[in-house]
């Protein structure tokens, strides 16, 4: 087992932030009809939802390679192409098309789940448990989601501070560092498979 590292805690943090996207979200949270009533209800439930589904998919990844007889290498590479395409639906579109939810019919339980925890959120909690030392994953995610919190706390005032577009163009930048951490996923992923 890889010994705990700060620092490989603090850039699976940073990893897990740009994936979940909250500024992504920010602007899709003014769409939905009477969420300042809401807004109480939907920041308990990031506060709950977020790390603990993350920290699910964290320990239970193994497993799931286990059951299913998965190659980790093989994880790696189809994971990494899930991210790149996360990547450049938001690089393209300002949010993920393969989410196949529209803005106007959000409610809260669907932002969380599958746009903040989705598809990319758990295959890098997964990978990242066959590179990281758990103490130091179990802090990423903790991290992760404190800042998710923070950002999702402070929403209505990032609306009404910097304004939507601006929040977009942040979401695309983030949708850069998920890219190119996608890529190497894939390189990693087929390296591993072709020594293998």
């Amino acid at each position: 087992m890889e010994p705990f590292s700060l620092a490989d805690a603090l850039i699976g943090a940073a990893q897990l932030y740009a994936i979940i996207d909250p500024l992504g979200a920010v602007p899709l949270l003014a769409v939905i009809p009477n969420y300042e009533r809401l807004y109480g209800r939907f920041l308990k439930l990031v506060a709950a939802t977020v790390p603990a589904l993350l920290l699910l998919f964290a320990l239970a990844g193994p497993y799931i390679f286990y059951v299913f007889n998965i190659n980790i290498n093989g994880f790696r590479a189809a994971g990494g192409i899930l991210l790149l395409v996360i990547a450049v639906d938001i690089l393209r579109e300002g949010a993920p098309r393969t989410m196949g939810i529209n803005p106007e019919d959000y409610v809260v339980v669907p932002i969380i789940t599958p746009m903040l925890v989705g598809p990319g959120a758990i295959t890098s909690v997964i990978v990242m448990a066959t590179y990281y030392n758990l103490f130091s994953l179990v802090l990423a995610i903790a991290v992760a989601s404190a800042l998710t919190y923070a950002t999702m706390r402070y929403s209505l005032l990032l609306i009404k501070l910097v304004g939507s577009n601006t929040l977009k163009i942040f979401s695309r930048f983030f949708s850069l560092i998920v890219a190119a951490w996608a890529v190497q996923l894939i390189a990693d992923g087929f390296l591993g498979l072709i020594k293998a």
